[in-house]
């Protein structure tokens, strides 16, 4: 099977013909940039680093806008095949800065990948201690039926377990014929869907550093309390 590398990390900078930092509508005119201002980047000899010592950026009423700290994306999406599987793999490590790496919600690195045309959203994510898996549908306005959006956070500690700074091998698996998907890590899966309500055509990737704090009735954003985190990227491919 063929494998495309996506990015072999070596520019120094992240290369904007490869990559955006997103940015989506957030009403009345506004754009709402998904870039914390204190987060470094990194690319050099095969590997993407993002850091943010202290995360700042928050939003007080839209939770998908307050959870990512920083969320670059890829300038094309990867088709997935009709007739067979696609495979996305790479390696992905984390540290925690301030914050409890026992906790994943607390701070966590992520590669994400999204479907803007449908909403789903397919993650692994990290902190320096757990790893988990997102399955979502986004609440994407002109996209997503009204209340048609949800979110399933997955941990196994018993299956996958994570150490500060270190890679693991990550992989999710497409079957679109069979709209299904698997999520797989240092080569034991540790999750799977077969019931993919929509049909989902590709996958956009993203890297990102994020927190998952549900936003308080009369206080809004809880999710920053000085803490951060650095991410680290490398082996981004695709086979099938």
């Amino acid at each position: 099977m063929p494998i495309t590398v996506l990015d072999h990390f070596s520019s120094g900078s992240l290369a904007p013909e490869i990559w955006r930092t997103l940015a989506l509508p957030a009403g009345d005119g506004a754009i709402w940039v998904f870039q914390d201002p204190g987060v470094r980047i990194q690319a050099e000899g095969g590997v993407l680093e993002a850091s943010i010592e202290r995360f700042r950026l928050s939003h007080d009423h839209v939770q998908m806008f307050d959870n990512p700290k920083l969320l670059v994306v890829m300038q094309q999406p990867v088709p997935l095949s009709v007739t067979g599987v696609t495979t996305i793999s790479w390696d992905m490590a984390c540290e925690n800065h301030n914050g409890n790496p026992d906790d994943l919600l607390d701070g966590f690195v992520a590669l994400s990948l999204g479907d803007f045309e449908t909403g789903m959203v397919f993650d692994f994510i990290m902190s320096g201690t757990r790893i988990g898996v997102v399955y979502e549908r986004l609440a994407l306005p002109g996209v997503t039926p009204a209340g048609g959006d949800w979110i399933h956070v997955v941990q196994s500690p018993l299956l996958a377990q994570s150490a500060p700074g270190e890679f693991q091998h990550y992989e999710i698996r497409f079957d679109r014929a069979a709209r299904s998907c698997e999520w797989w890590v240092d080569g034991r899966r540790m999750y799977a869907v077969s019931d993919i309500p929509v049909d989902v055509k590709s996958v956009t990737p993203g890297v990102g550093l994020l927190t998952l704090r549900p936003l308080e009735s009369g206080k809004g954003s809880v999710s920053n309390h000085g803490q951060g985190a650095t991410g680290r990227w490398r082996n981004l491919v695709v086979q099938g």
